[in-house]
Formats: structure tokens, sequence, C-alpha cells
């Protein structure tokens, strides 16, 4: 591939990752390391496309993430896994998605010395910074880019091989920005002091505290800072939308005005609400020992043989990932009502962006790098049925949507991870066999049919066949019902999703922030501050 790539042979590489995809690996290490280098020739492909909104840029993110899905990801080596973090970081970083692009340099360099990680993570830490409408916010970016880039142009000779330390000697801006640091890195500091030394809010007891820390160190408040940051400075959920500007119309109310500043609220207050209830069962005493609520008391249930567990924690878990899911339309519908207040249709996260199938134009003609997060972030959350699998570019999409699914309409049972895992295996295996079994009997049977026999056998034979083929059948009829899973995997999927819901709030409020920043000032403004709820 690197002689393909180094030679501008786009055609080529095209068959090859065709090629790629079609090959099939019983390791999961070989697939793992497949997937990343169908990445890699995506990201290669994605630089030559004329629009960052094109189907195709999506796609290097799919295979990157696909490749770190694999339990053999473990087995790559740290240098390859590192490249596997950075490589998904600068796609991410090319879909807008800065917050999310950091996370992954930070695990690459984690794991790794590998210095282009240092180098585009000190470069996406100075594109927040640019992009923040809160100062004060910007600066500790810029604080916590110094380091990183100095380090990065002070040892390049070291770091870097020849090719990519003439790309570095190139970025002039950011060595630029160091020498401005070096300069000022003293007054800075006075002004703008460590976040140890920032007050914050701690919490007024000792529940609170414990609380505010879980969400610090999980990366889980609406704040920024929260990306650079586990200090008290941070534990708080700040980022909201900009003042309003209204023009005069005599017949929307001060109370209707607010449609926008109360919508996004209601968002956040909902996004608190399953954090703190995910936070409360995980945390709770039913999580950690087998204990009965009362109101489960004369409960009479019936045990499916599966290690099924019906507890308060896992319900309050259910009850989190339905208000997580659910935070999407709501962002979706009040995006519509901002960008597109004209149209009636149904509004999905995920469909807020076409028209017939298309991306809006007025999307493509945007220089709003949250909205494009945005867009590329609805690829990753599955709410639309009607949609192909290949639509979706996180492989995981399907198996949220799977859940919510099975939540709202269908069985849904969730099984002590460690038990269900051992006897699941057991079980599986004797179905396969049996199943094997009647394949084997039925093709058999079909084989004595052809070859001639009497009429009378003949009829036994059919019956047999028959009787086998119900058995198939009423196994394929209960398949995916109920969908199992474990408690282990249904708190990391919620866990996770939280994660995807936080990033949708934090980049709606910044893209609004944008096009407000745009709006033209003239005709008859009446300026209006928005008034703020404190419990």
């Amino acid at each position: 591939m690197d002689e393909i790539i180094l030679g501008r042979k786009y055609e080529e590489l095209k068959t090859l990752i065709d090629l790629l995809e079609n090959r099939q690996y019983q390791s999961s290490k070989c697939r793992a390391q497949n997937y990343y280098t169908i990445g890699t020739g995506y990201a290669v492909l994605a630089d030559v496309l004329q629009s960052s909104w094109d189907e195709r840029v999506g796609l290097q993110v799919k295979f990157y993430k696909k490749s770190q899905y694999e339990e053999g990801f473990s087995e790559l080596s740290d240098d390859l896994r590192s490249r596997v973090y950075t490589n998904l970081a600068n796609a991410l970083f090319s879909q807008g998605r800065l917050f999310e692009a950091v996370r992954e340099y930070d695990r690459a360099m984690a794991i790794f010395n590998n210095p282009l990680a240092y180098f585009h993570k000190g470069r996406a830490l100075l594109e927040v910074a640019s992009s923040l409408y809160d100062k004060d916010h910007a600066v500790y970016f810029q604080k916590e880019a110094y380091p990183i880039l100095k380090y990065v142009f002070e040892c390049k000779k070291d770091l870097f091989d020849a090719d990519h330390l003439e790309s570095i000697e190139a970025a002039t801006p950011y060595a630029q920005f160091v020498s401005h640091f070096d300069q000022h890195f003293a007054s800075i500091c006075e002004e703008f002091p460590h976040m140890s030394l920032v007050k914050g809010a701690t919490g007024k007891s000792n529940k609170e505290r414990l609380y505010k820390q879980w969400c610090l160190e999980n990366t889980l408040f609406i704040n920024d800072l929260n990306e650079i940051t586990a200090e008290p400075a941070a534990a708080q959920d700040v980022m909201g939308l900009p003042n309003v500007r209204y023009s005069i119309n005599p017949l929307v109310g001060v109370t209707e005005s607010l449609w926008l500043s109360g919508g996004f609220s209601e968002i956040k207050h909902q996004y608190a609400h399953a954090r703190f209830t995910y936070y409360e069962a995980i945390k709770s005493k039913y999580a950690h020992r087998e204990i009965s609520h009362y109101a489960n008391n004369d409960l009479f249930l019936v045990s499916s043989l599966d290690y099924c567990i019906y507890r308060r924690d896992i319900e309050q878990i259910k009850v989190s990932f339905r208000l997580l899911y659910s935070c999407f339309d709501k962002l979706a519908v009040l995006l519509f009502k901002y960008l597109d207040p004209g149209s009636a249709a149904r509004v999905y996260f995920s469909n807020v962006w076409y028209d017939n199938k298309k991306v809006k134009q007025n999307f493509l003609n945007s220089d709003n790098p949250y909205l494009l997060a945005l867009y590329w972030l609805s690829r990753e959350i599955n709410d639309d049925e009607a949609e192909g699998h290949d639509h979706w570019m996180d492989s995981n999409a399907a198996k949220l949507a799977d859940i919510r699914n099975k939540l709202e309409h269908g069985g849904f049972r969730v099984v002590i991870d460690d038990l269900y895992k051992i006897t699941n295996a057991f079980d599986r295996e004797l179905a396969e066999a049996k199943y094997a079994e009647i394949l084997t009997r039925i093709d058999a049977n079909n084989k004595i049919l052809k070859g001639g026999v009497p009429k009378a056998e003949q009829k036994k034979i059919r019956e047999e066949i028959k009787s086998d083929q119900s058995l198939i059948d009423g196994k394929n009829s209960l398949k995916g019902y109920p969908l199992i899973i474990t408690d282990k995997e249904l708190r990391d999927q919620t866990l996770r999703l939280m994660s995807k819901v936080r990033y949708a709030i934090m980049y709606t409020s910044l893209a609004i922030h944008f096009e407000e920043e745009k709006l033209d000032d003239s005709g008859i403004i009446i300026p209006f501050e928005t008034p703020l709820y404190r419990n």
C-alpha cells in the first residue's frame, strides 16, 4: 500500500481497499490490523476530496474504530496501536470533532512516545482555543498546548524523520505561538494560574463531592475545561447559548422568545438527570451485593435460567439510557427550528441534515466547524431503522440502536456477566452441535428421496424432514428475542452513549455561538439578556 500511496495511484488504492474489505481473518489481531490498513487507505482518499461533508470522509473513522473494537487490538504493538489512535484523532479533527480528537491523541501518547500525536494534539488544542466563546477558557487551552508544542519544536530533530521534520519546520504559526508564550509566560500564568489554584464548585456535602469527582474523572461535565483537567474548576455544566438578539415581533411574547435557550436548558437538565441516575445506580448498595428492594417484595417472577438480573440499579441504568438517547432527537428539533424554522418535517438527529437524502446546500456552504462535527456525530447514532447498515460510521451504532429498540418495544434481559458467559458458551456449543446434526439428517433424507424409495417410506421420510425443519424454524423464530445483554455491557454502553450526548450538547452550544456571531446587526433589534435559573 505504501508504494501506491506515494505514487498517488488512487484507482489502484480503491481496488486494494475493496480487496482488503472482502478479506476474511480468523484471528482478531489480524482483523484489527486489516481494519487499520483499510482506514489508512480511506484517509489518503479523503485528503483529495473537495468537501468535508463527503460520505467518504467518514469511512476512515469507521475502520479505525472497527480496529479498536476487535479483542485482538490489545495484541498489536504499542507503536501500531498508537498510530491507530493518532490516525483516528486526525480523522476526527478533519470532521470538526475537536474534543474527541484530543481524547484520542491522549490515548496515543499514553501508550507510545509518538511525536506526531504530540504535535497534532497541540494543534487541536489551539484550534479549540480559537473557537471558544469564553476567552478565559481559551487561554487555558493555549496553556495546555504550550508545553507540548515547545517540546516538539525544541526536540524536533531527535523526534522526526526527514519527511516529517520538513512538515514541522513549515508549521511556522505554531512555532510563533511557542515564541510568544516564551516571552509572556510569567504574566500569563499570573493572570491565569494553574487550574488547581482556581476556586471551583467542589460540592456542599461529601456525597456531592464524590459525585462531582466521578463526573470530572469520566469527563462528563458540559464544560470544555473538563477536556483538559479534572480539577474542581471544571465541575460545573457551564456551557450554554449566547445572549439572544430578537427582532421586534408584537406576536411573540417574552416567554416564547426564549424558546431556544429554554429548549437547550431542558436538554442539559435531562442529560444531568440521566448522568446522576446512572451514577446513583452504579454506586448503590444494590449494585454491589444481592439486596432486594421493598418494591420487589411479593413480586413473583419466573427464573429464565440465564442468570437474569431483576434489580433496582439495573432499572435505573435503563432509565438513564432512555433519557440519554432521547436527547439526540431534542437537539435535532432545536437545531432544525433554529436553522430552518419554516419546515414542519419530522426530525431525527440523523435526518436533520438531509433533503431527499442529500446533505442540504446550506450545510455544504457552511464554514461552521461544529455543525460539521454534529453531522458526523449523527452518523454514529442509529435512530432511523429505515437507513441501511452502511449509513452508520460506527459499527457500535447498531448495538446502541438495538438496545434502545428492545428497551422500548421488545424483549430485553440483563444477565450477570461472568456466569452468563460461562453457561452461554456451553449451551451455544451444544445447540450448534445439535443444529449441525439436524441439518445433516435433513440432507441425508433429501438424498434418499432423490435416490428413489417406495411411496410408503417416502411419506415417513418427508414427515421426518418436516419435523426436523420445524425444529429449525422454532429456533429461528426466537432469533433476537429477547435481546440478552450482560450487566457490564449495559453499563459500558450507557457510559459510551453519555459521552456522545455530552459532545453533541457541547458542539450544539458552540455551533449556535458561531452562527450568532455571523448575524447582521442591521435593523431594529432589542438586546435581551437571557435570565438564568439556578437551583
